[in-house]
């Protein structure tokens, strides 16, 4: 800014000191939080906290081409503990500012939520296509999910003997076998086999290892009121969540993301104007 050739001075112009005054268009909470990432290292970089911290200084950051400040609010960005609040909204910024990875990353958190509608105010700026895009990756997702229910062929790969032993085995009380959800040519008991169904309606809405989890204290319940299930009910549920979890990242990982991410490089005239 001070190597640009510098336009003939009036009296009116302010000054400082003797120096010429440049006007910028950022409040003072973002320059100040700008600023302080500038400091030296023994100088704590401000929180990124807010969303509209976040999204100021990135703007602030590309748009005087402070490259390093900005990677280090995009490694901001992806800190779990801010996508497992913020998804929503930080898809929406990764998209304003064309920032793929970021993208990606947080349409994956965003699935740790219901679906966000149309009128979410965090996505209401973004086109169709983009919307469009983030709808079909979760409704992928969520096939991809209710497949694993539905088809427990993965089951036989991953689990032990003795699981199957417990699975399977007859016992007089009211837990009967049931005939959802036959594995290896068996079928589990009643209460797991609900485990099951209401697992599969969780992860309809939030296709995500905290949907498995859900319903685990509520099963080992059930399974209490046998003497002979409740005996392994708790640590063969917590490996069974587990293996369920462990799956269903890799199904959703293969998932191709339909985001449209091609699209997000040209949408920087989507950026809200200083």
């Amino acid at each position: 800014m001070f190597d640009l050739p510098q336009p003939r001075r009036n009296h009116s112009d302010e000054t400082f000191d003797g120096l010429d005054v440049i006007q910028v268009s950022e409040n003072n909470r973002t320059l100040d939080m700008l600023l302080r990432f500038c400091y030296p290292a023994a100088i704590k970089d401000p929180s990124l906290e807010d969303m509209n911290d976040v999204e100021e200084v990135l703007e602030a950051a590309m748009k005087y081409g402070m490259e390093e400040i900005e990677e280090r609010v995009r490694k901001a960005m992806v800190a779990p503990s801010l996508l497992e609040s913020n998804s929503a909204r930080l898809f929406a910024i990764a998209c304003r500012y064309g920032l793929e990875p970021e993208a990606r990353i947080a349409a994956r958190y965003s699935l740790h939520h219901p679906a966000p509608t149309q009128d979410t105010h965090a996505i209401t700026c973004l086109p169709n296509d983009v919307m469009k895009g983030l709808a079909a990756y979760r409704s992928k997702c969520s096939h991809a999910a209710r497949t694993l229910c539905d088809n427990l062929d993965w089951l036989k790969q991953s689990q032990t003997h003795s699981f199957y032993e417990w699975w399977t085995n007859c016992c007089s009380c009211d837990s009967k076998a049931d005939v959802r959800y036959m594995t290896h040519g068996t079928y589990p008991r009643e209460w797991l086999a609900d485990y099951m169904d209401e697992t599969s309606i969780a992860l309809e809405e939030s296709p995500c290892g905290a949907a498995v989890t859900k319903n685990l204290a509520k099963a080992v319940e059930r399974a209490s009121n046998c003497p002979s299930c409740r005996r392994r009910a708790h640590d063969q549920m917590v490996q069974f969540t587990e293996t369920f979890v462990r799956e269903l990242d890799r199904a959703i990982t293969k998932v191709r993301e339909q985001l449209n991410c091609c699209r997000l490089k040209d949408l920087n005239s989507l950026r809200r104007s200083p």
